[in-house]
């Protein structure tokens, strides 16, 4: 009888994550036995850790099983789902999966920047009420101040 090599993979729980079976796992989930095994079937769930007979889940399992679900019920196709988990399991940017160059963000300055250092006061007042007032007309303040 032809002697069986240990796994080089590390056990679930050897590193203090759970070990869940087939049963456990998709109740975790909430799901079915029956869809984690499809999943695993269609290369979307990657197959457990085996330990003679039963099979072993870990949270990597739980988490990628939660986000499929979550997708999937977001509309995404199987297929959509196996090509991004694919581009994901590659370290694939959104970028290189949809084959597009990064956008270009227009940098829109905060008051504070426009302004320069506006939070200090000068004189008992704040530079940046004078700064704003003196962009208003003064016919502006001069009928505020009347009412």
């Amino acid at each position: 009888m032809a002697r069986s090599e240990p796994s080089q993979t590390p056990l679930p729980g050897a590193d203090g994550s759970r070990r869940l079976t087939v049963d456990e796992l998709a109740r975790a989930a909430g799901t079915t036995t029956r869809q984690v095994r499809a999943l695993q079937t269609q290369g979307l769930l990657p197959h457990p850790h085996l330990v003679g007979r039963t099979g072993y889940y870990d949270d990597d399992h739980l988490d990628r099983l939660r986000a499929v679900l979550r997708l999937q019920a977001d509309g995404f196709s199987l297929a959509s789902l196996a090509s991004l988990l694919r581009a994901w399991e590659a370290n694939l940017t959104l970028g290189a999966v949809l084959g597009l160059r990064a956008p270009v963000h227009r940098v829109i300055e905060d008051d504070a920047d426009v302004f320069g250092a506006l939070d200090r006061r000068v004189g008992g007042h704040s530079t940046r009420r004078t700064t704003l007032l003196s962009l208003v007309p003064s016919t502006i303040l001069d009928e505020a101040a009347a009412s």
